[in-house]
């Protein structure tokens, strides 16, 4: 087998999809359940007993098991892990028009490699039109568990009736020099939020605006919404009262639009928290309860 065996998979995968009537929500989003080495409703890299670098672990962040990947030798060469969502990767039925994909992950990489996330909206399955993409390559180490968050973009005002999840290793330049020993763990992915997709004008916020969470005093979770009146990078991060940061929610390119993003403080203490959002110039800080 070459070094090229995990894109190979990949390709495979990607050759096998087709519009998918199964479910209506991201399947074993939390990865607690598994057949054969494999997380049901996913399709992986593993190719037993060759490869298996795609494994049910226990350091989970809810419930009792994740899912890990590793990069993993073999012969002179490496191969990535690899999941997609839905029978032999084929995506899941899914027709709401989401802001954000979210998860919680664990990253250790090596050599400047990225943890890669790829989230297709379809209409008229993967051969239809591409509604909106998701997209994030995350190359920093992470060593407790961490929520990020992937916005989508939107190509089009359709509704979509299939969605496709893969989520892998890529190397630090040309995505497939990727190096032995990195891997992630992942584990309660999930679609959240809104977007209203319009092509009117007066739909489209005027200024950038941090509203307040809601609800308001909340146990545990609360959703904060912003306005973006113009394409723009952003971060959105919350912070203990000592100014430690705690978990950065967005930190990416957004197009115009209203967003809301989801915080979990499940493993948080009772107390005030502060939440801070940065973009084009713009910074604003506001305060939360999380009472339990």
């Amino acid at each position: 087998m070459s070094t090229r065996l995990g894109t190979a998979l990949l390709c495979t995968m990607l050759l096998c999809i087709v519009t998918s009537n199964s479910f209506s929500q991201i399947p074993n989003s939390g990865f607690e359940n598994w057949t054969n080495g494999n997380p049901d409703g996913w399709a992986t890299s593993n190719v037993d007993p060759v490869v298996v670098n795609v494994t049910k672990t226990s350091v989970s962040h809810t419930g009792a098991y994740a899912l890990r990947g590793d990069v993993v030798s073999l012969f002179t060469g490496s191969v990535q892990p690899i999941i997609q969502v839905g029978p032999e990767g084929r995506g899941f039925a899914y027709n709401q028009q989401p802001a954000m994909f979210t998860g919680y992950y664990e990253y250790f990489p090596q050599s400047g490699d990225r943890f890669a996330i790829n989230v297709g909206l379809y209409k008229g399955g993967i051969d239809g039109i591409l509604v909106a993409i998701a997209a994030a390559a995350l190359p920093t180490a992470i060593s407790s568990y961490t929520q990020f968050s992937a916005p989508f973009v939107y190509q089009t005002n359709d509704t979509p009736d299939t969605c496709i999840v893969q989520i892998q290793i890529v190397g630090p330049s040309t995505g497939s020099d990727y190096h032995i020993g990195s891997y992630f763990i992942l584990d309660d992915i999930a679609l959240s939020g809104t977007v209203g997709v319009s092509e009117e004008t007066e739909n489209i916020p005027t200024i950038i605006q941090l509203k307040q969470n809601y609800p308001n005093p909340f146990n545990p979770n609360s959703t904060i919404a912003f306005d973006l009146p113009k394409a723009t990078y952003v971060t959105l991060t919350i912070y203990n009262t000592l100014g430690q940061q705690i978990v950065t929610l967005v930190d990416a390119q957004h197009q115009p639009g209203r967003y809301d993003v989801q915080f979990d403080g499940s493993k948080l203490t009772s107390g005030v928290y502060l939440y801070r959002l940065t973009a084009d110039g713009f910074t604003q800080t506001k305060k939360m309860l999380l009472l339990k």
